[in-house]
């Protein structure tokens, strides 16, 4: 049921001249990260995180939000250009997108990402206005032991984007649940991985910990690469939206493509690279012409971007109301709003009902505005892909220790961001990913909380840990997901 006083005040929240200013910037500077190469949403928003320290919730929502969506979108501005995806999301778009402007069709390739990713965008900005209250209302009766299910939950699936190797993916998520049990021990003050140090004592600072995860790393990974420029035809860039008619000859692709996005983003620890990757080989499937697929051809660019936008709307389903974030990214923004004071679940819908609302319709607002910022933006945008490595490095890593020391002037918070850049440099190097590492880090405290609650309801008794339908439930769809893989395999030998 619609709150009437709440929708309201959202709406007046969201009309603040500074409110929609920071929208507007927001949706600039995701375009920009987004068709840097090698950055990306996660990275772009653990940039702008500290930055939101002293802002109010609905503002900073709103800047991060933009910056996420526009992200995803601004890596197929690279993908199609150059064909360097700009984003994990967008190297599905590289096939058909990059052939379109080589013969000269770059405006229509640019045309049909750009009404995708809006597509997608609001096709999954609905849905989690309608799924989310609802998903709320069924958290309210969680306890301990349903929330240690939906944790355990949410990082044994995390690990499926480590890669293949289950193993590495296992390693990551253990090592980011580690690393959240140094500090005090809120039960009973005792010292825990401290090293005789006071800073320690509340355990590692979230904000440093992440920026320094994505952000450096890559500036370190970056680093590496050659200080080399990208050429490309910059009068291709004029994009040249689809008519309606063409629309609705693809209306089946799109469909599927915001359905199957949507749905990916809710699984926690997917992301839009994976509902990218699963909608284009959908289309291709189940296309009358698959053998276009891969030579250029429109379909090829819709159907990833149109998922891989509608994973946003979905990834924030668990991340708000089960406090579980549903993609790396949406892991950063959970911790923006911890920050604020803010634990996602069910009394974050009865207590901010304001800020639901402004969220749901900020992240409608976010996806239309894309559209007119796009075609403004894209053409002036995009002379960023031959910015230089060796100017995006340093200005990352400047923006990274301004942003850190000056919300918290402390060069211990420094020091983290340093160490868990390094930490993720030699991650990335060993052929891990930095993922099920971060959303552990972010899990830890939620699943070590119901751990100890669920065990001193169980009483000693294993078995009483699964005596909750909906624990129970949770438990089912775990193991149905494990054994998914294997079953298929074998199904088809």
């Amino acid at each position: 049921m619609i709150d009437s006083a709440a929708l309201i005040s959202a709406l007046g929240l969201l009309a603040d001249p500074l409110t929609m200013l920071l929208l507007v910037v927001g949706i600039v500077l995701g375009l920009i990260i987004g068709i840097l190469p090698g950055l990306g949403p996660p990275i772009a928003i653990a940039l702008a995180l500290p930055f939101t320290f002293y802002m109010d919730p609905v503002p900073s929502m709103v800047l991060l939000l933009g910056i996420y969506s526009a992200a995803i979108y601004g890596g197929s501005i690279s993908a199609i250009a150059v064909g360097i995806p700009g984003t994990g999301a967008a190297i599905a778009t590289v096939q058909d997108g990059h052939k379109m402007f080589k013969s000269g069709r770059g405006g229509e390739a640019l045309g049909f990402s750009l009404t995708g990713s809006i597509i997608g965008g609001l096709f999954s900005a609905v849905c989690l206005a309608l799924i989310a209250p609802l998903l709320a209302d069924l958290a309210a009766k969680f306890g301990p032991r349903e929330y240690l299910a939906i944790s355990v939950f949410g990082l044994v699936v995390v690990v499926r984007v480590a890669g293949q190797s289950l193993s590495k993916g296992l390693l990551m998520g253990a090592l980011g649940l580690f690393l959240t049990t140094w500090g005090l021990d809120e039960l009973n003050g005792t010292e825990r991985y401290t090293f005789g140090n006071y800073h320690f004592y509340e355990g590692l600072p979230l904000v440093p910990f992440l920026v320094g995860l994505f952000a450096v790393s890559e500036v370190l990974i970056g680093a590496e690469r050659a200080a080399q420029r990208v050429d490309f035809d910059a009068a291709s860039l004029k994009v040249k939206l689809p008519g309606l008619k063409t629309l609705v000859r693809m209306k089946d692709v799109i469909m599927r493509s915001s359905i199957i996005g949507t749905v990916i983003g809710i699984i926690p620890g997917e992301g839009a690279a994976v509902g990218a990757f699963f909608a284009y080989s959908e289309a291709k499937r189940r296309s009358k012409e698959p053998e276009k697929y891969g030579t250029g051809i429109p379909e090829g660019i819709v159907a990833p971007e149109t998922a891989n936008n509608a994973t946003v709307g979905g990834a924030l389903v668990p991340t708000l109301t089960l406090g579980v974030p549903g993609s790396p990214a949406a892991a950063v923004l959970l911790g923006a709003l911890l920050i604020q004071g803010l634990t996602p679940g069910p009394k974050l819908f009865s207590e901010e009902p304001d800020l639901m609302y402004a969220i749901f319709i900020g992240l409608f607002l976010i996806n239309i505005l894309m559209l007119f910022i796009g075609l403004i933006a894209i053409r002036f945008a995009a002379q960023l892909i031959r910015v230089p490595t060796s100017v995006i490095v340093p200005t990352v890593l400047l923006l990274s220790f301004v942003g850190i020391y000056s919300v918290s002037n402390s060069f211990f918070n420094v020091g983290v961001l340093l160490g868990a850049g390094i930490l993720g440099y030699v991650v990335r190097k060993l052929g891990y990913s930095i993922a099920p590492l971060s959303i552990g880090f972010v899990l830890g405290p939620i699943l070590e909380n119901a751990l100890r609650q669920s065990l001193t309801i169980a009483d000693g008794s294993v078995l009483e840990f699964f005596n909750t339908p909906i624990g129970l439930t949770i438990y089912a769809a775990l193991a149905l997901t494990i054994l998914w893989g294997p079953l298929t395999a074998r199904f088809k030998k």
